[in-house]
């Protein structure tokens, strides 16, 4: 696994790679991933209390590092240490949570268009580890959501060439946040561009957001456009592959945990070589999560929509389980699923769970969610009494 222990920056520079490879200047300011503040170190006898926002993205809405730098600018006047983290699981915002020089390479997009990727060149004490995120480069773009035969026809060609790209500007290990994607490709167009370079050439692992094996990336398929129709080409398409990927890598992933994350894509990469983990677990190793936990007097997660996908382990949950005072637990969801809300109720007891759309109407929850958020943690933290 690769690992992520440093957090020095490194010399900066600022370069952008297009297709070709070819290195275009952009100028000499550096461009370095802005760093959240964790408190600890220099506020160890600070007697206030503490409060942690991490929470996850709300998709199509807001990204977790724009809605913690909001929650942590409304805080500014509470009597609180505001110790702030934007998290991920794998998917929209992995690279947020590392710290080190981005560049940008371009590389092609889902339908083939080019789109710019943030790289971000964490050091660690065995070198450069190239960070970077399938759903910045096969993501899901709200503006214009994928017709059912582009969602089919999606590859996810642009993650091999970003994992090269990431190579060449001397990452000695790559760390790639699966999750996020709008391809169901099980990652074909990856494995082709990689295979076609002679393989994975530095350790590579993979930070899967769902547990599913290989067929399961069928399971998020109509979410992404594919028609129902064409579920069964999409089951014929990822047993073929799974073979494939076994003659000539060698490796099994049907049965691979994490291996149908971002439509497969995970899988793919396995059968090259690569590590698949929990990308929360990742994040949360190299941002030191769970100290910072047990730290606060109050934590605020949420996410876009708590439903039952949220309890097989997504963010907010996997938060609110490193979580002992369970009082002091605070968890926002754009949407609420009812059902999926009391589950949550009965395994967290004393917790407290929040619909945006419940509380101030869907509109609202959907245009300004930073505004119904802050709401709902300063009514929180006053009834704590903070």
């Amino acid at each position: 696994m690769v690992l992520l222990d440093s957090w020095s920056p490194v010399t900066p520079c600022s370069v952008t790679v297009p297709l070709n490879g070819t290195l275009h200047r952009r100028g000499s300011s550096p461009t370095t991933r802005r760093a959240f503040v964790h408190h600890s170190l220099e506020s160890v006898e600070d007697p206030r209390p503490r409060v942690l926002l991490a929470v996850d993205k709300f998709r199509g809405t807001a990204s977790a590092r724009a809605l913690t730098t909001a929650l942590e600018r409304g805080l500014e006047d509470r009597d609180v240490i505001v110790d702030a983290q934007p998290l991920s699981d794998g998917g929209e915002g992995f690279a947020d949570a590392f710290r080190g020089e981005v560049v940008e390479v371009v590389v092609p997009g889902a339908l083939g268009e080019a789109v710019r990727v943030p790289l971000v060149l964490h050091p660690s004490p065995r070198g450069l580890v190239g960070v970077f995120s399938v759903a910045d480069v096969v993501g899901h773009d709200a503006r214009r959501p994928l017709t059912p035969d582009e969602a089919l026809a999606a590859r996810s060609d642009g993650v091999g060439f970003a994992i090269l790209e990431a190579v060449r500007f001397g990452a000695s290990a790559v760390l790639v946040g699966c999750g996020g994607s709008v391809t169901s490709d099980g990652g074909l167009g990856c494995y082709e561009v990689l295979r076609g370079a002679g393989g994975l050439s530095v350790p590579v692992s993979v930070a899967a957001d769902v547990t599913t094996d290989f067929a399961g990336a069928r399971r998020f398929a109509v979410q992404k456009g594919v028609a129902t129709s064409d579920l069964t080409t999409l089951d014929q398409r990822l047993r073929a592959l799974r073979a494939r990927y076994l003659v000539e890598g060698g490796r099994d992933v049907g049965e691979l945990r994490g291996a149908g994350a971002a439509g497969g894509i995970a899988g793919a990469l396995a059968a090259l070589g690569a590590d698949v983990v929990d990308g929360f677990t990742v994040v949360a190793h190299a941002v030191g999560l769970v100290p910072r936990v047990r730290e606060a007097a109050v934590v605020v997660t949420g996410e876009g929509r708590f439903d039952a996908g949220s309890l097989e382990g997504k963010v907010t949950v996997k938060v609110a389980e490193l979580v002992t005072r369970l009082d002091g637990l605070l968890v926002v969801g754009g949407a609420v699923e009812p059902e999926a809300a009391r589950r949550f109720d009965a395994r967290f007891v004393g917790a407290t769970i929040v619909s945006l759309e419940q509380r101030f109407g869907a509109e609202a929850a959907r245009l300004d969610v930073a505004w119904c958020l802050q709401r709902v943690v300063e009514e929180f933290l006053s009834l704590h009494g903070l």
